[in-house]
């Protein structure tokens, strides 16, 4: 297997060992993301590596990041670690593995059970730790909810009854309804984008479309409590305007 490449020395070893998983093969690497010259490049940077402005901000607000296997490494990482460091608490929040038919030829590690496991586009990644199960979440016990991108994810995650049931909820409360890349998956699953402004990763805009949503090409888009976003680079953007409906004189 081949090594990592090391980490830019403006990135602290420890920090990049924190936010993503060695590589062997082509992916979308976090390094490169926050270390090229581009605007959102930049702001992702400062995003990731930067101290906590404030790490009392968000005290007594729960988060829950819904995702199954197939989740986008830095989607999830980058905002469940700059969230708790804000001083939020963030429940990973995952359907059950279950169980399949035999004839389908499924097989799962044990430790899918417990975990999802993350992805870098097409690669596997990491495992991450469930906090609570989908069919154990309610709309009361959260402030907001962010759907995370990986392609494998959301398509995976649409499927389940609870997931949905509790993305409709979040939303009719009025609590910021967040997601990222192909997240918008779920929302179009759930039917809460016909007639709401949104965007998402460019090749499912017209997936968007066909739900009845009002598409841009922007790195952030609000319509009230829908927030959504198009690429990893911009999830400060999608965090920030999650944290200004929580928050409101951040």
């Amino acid at each position: 297997m081949t090594s990592p490449t090391p980490p830019s020395p403006s990135i602290p070893v420890t920090r990049m060992q924190q936010l993503m998983t060695p590589s062997p093969v082509p992916s979308i690497s976090t390094e490169l993301l926050t270390t090229a010259d581009g605007e959102l490049n930049r702001e992702l940077n400062s995003f990731l590596y930067d101290p906590p402005s404030d790490p009392r901000l968000l005290a007594g607000k729960r988060i829950a990041i819904c995702c199954t296997n197939g989740v986008e490494e830095v989607e999830i990482l980058g905002a469940q670690v700059w969230l708790k460091e804000h001083g939020a608490e963030v429940h990973v929040v995952s359907p059950r593995i279950g169980e399949f038919h035999p004839t389908l030829g499924l097989r799962f590690p044990p430790l899918a059970a417990t975990h999802v496991l993350a992805i870098r586009l097409m690669e596997n990644a990491g495992w991450i730790a469930i906090d609570r199960y989908m069919d154990e979440a309610r709309v009361g016990d959260y402030d907001a909810v962010i759907l995370p991108g990986g392609c494998w994810n959301p398509d995976a995650l649409r499927t389940d009854e609870h997931a949905r049931a509790f993305v409709r909820g979040m939303h009719a409360a009025g609590k910021p309804t967040c997601a990222i890349c192909h997240g918008q998956w779920v929302m179009v699953s759930a039917g809460i984008l016909k007639g709401r402004k949104a965007t998402a990763v460019w090749n499912i805009h017209t997936d968007l479309e066909n739900a009845g949503a009002i598409v841009s090409d922007e790195p952030c888009v609000i319509d009230g409590n829908l927030i959504t976003a198009r690429f990893p680079y911009d999830l400060p953007r999608m965090v920030h305007a999650m944290v200004e409906q929580l928050v409101p004189s951040a």
